[in-house]
């Protein structure tokens, strides 16, 4: 209680481990570190490559500077290897995500084993960061918005009680899935994507030869004020179950939209509604005085300074 902590690194541990629990059925522990810090690495290199589009040749010309992309690859590769031995020698059957791929592909062979490895490392890229970035501009939101807390915290209290929250408590938590919805608007974790013509297209007044990379922003079009009236504010309402009928579509796609949309929202919108919920039971988050906050568009929208902020007991606040 009182201690100043970076709430995006802490984000990014706690959704690692809910990530792996879900995946393994297991605590990672002290590996938890270890393999944040290896994921941190490989992020890094994809975030430069990224911002450089002619930047492919490193790859192929190896440079001293893929060295440690290599190491944490391997490192990475290690853990999930490991675990998938160690399902399969005890027959687990936790009802993990692992034992579920597992029991759909039984055979051991090495392009088995590679096709398992891609699948976890997959869904730990997918359920990882993204989370992690929502949380924590969703608490700079809420510690920015007075009103807006008190009532998240207000629906929490009135709807759980005092106990954990659960799967069939989302329906009820509507606020916190409002705010959520409100904080991916301002800051989406996917602040943009690309999507590839395979053909000639004709859209709109604009020609799009084949072979052509359309990009298109996550974070312009929720701040365009033809959709979002004084888009700049934190307003939750505008995800109420009313207002989310008015909202023109794809304006808003956090996930993306279409075919290729994420696969993974239902399960990131429960994990991050959830975690919000267990937190801000206990936890009231004061961003630190003075803390700088910028979003930096790498991968996903991580605040470029992390995200500073007093961590206070709730029940202590009001005594």
């Amino acid at each position: 209680d009182g201690e100043q902590r970076d709430i995006a690194i802490d984000m990014m541990h706690l959704t690692l481990n809910v990530v792996a629990k879900t995946l393994f059925a297991t605590d990672l522990g002290d590996e938890v570190d270890e393999l944040a810090d290896a994921i941190n690495r490989i992020m890094g290199l994809y975030n430069f490559l990224i911002m450089l589009p002619a930047a492919e040749w490193l790859v192929h010309v190896r440079p001293p500077g893929l060295a440690a992309f290599v190491r944490a690859r391997r490192r990475i590769d290690a853990v999930v290897y490991r675990m998938i031995e160690a399902h399969r020698r005890e027959h687990s059957d936790t009802g993990s995500l692992l034992d579920l791929m597992l029991a759909a592909s039984p055979d051991h062979s090495p392009a088995s084993e590679q096709y398992l490895r891609d699948q976890v490392i997959t869904i730990f890229l997918a359920g990882y960061e993204t989370v992690a970035n929502a949380l924590s501009w969703t608490w700079y939101l809420l510690s920015q918005n007075p009103e807006c807390e008190g009532r998240f915290h207000d629906e929490i209290d009135a709807e759980l009680a005092g106990r954990q929250p659960a799967y069939d408590d989302l329906p009820r938590l509507r606020y916190v899935g409002m705010v959520m919805a409100e904080s991916m608007r301002l800051y989406p974790p996917a602040w943009a994507m690309g999507r590839y013509a395979r053909n000639d297209f004709q859209l709109g007044d604009f020609f799009l030869p084949a072979k052509t990379t359309v990009l298109m922003s996550q974070f312009t079009m929720h701040r365009d004020p033809r959709f979002f009236p004084d888009p700049l504010r934190f307003d939750p309402e505008r995800f109420s179950a009313e207002a989310k009928t008015r909202l023109a579509k794809f304006t808003y796609f956090p996930f993306g939209a279409g075919v290729r949309q994420c696969v993974g929202e239902s399960f990131a919108s429960m994990e991050g509604a959830l975690l919000l919920a267990t937190i801000g039971q206990k936890w009231k988050l004061k961003l630190v005085p003075g803390h700088p906050v910028e979003p930096e568009p790498l991968i996903t929208l991580r605040p470029k300074y992390g995200m500073r902020m007093l961590v206070q007991a709730r029940e202590k606040i009001s005594q």
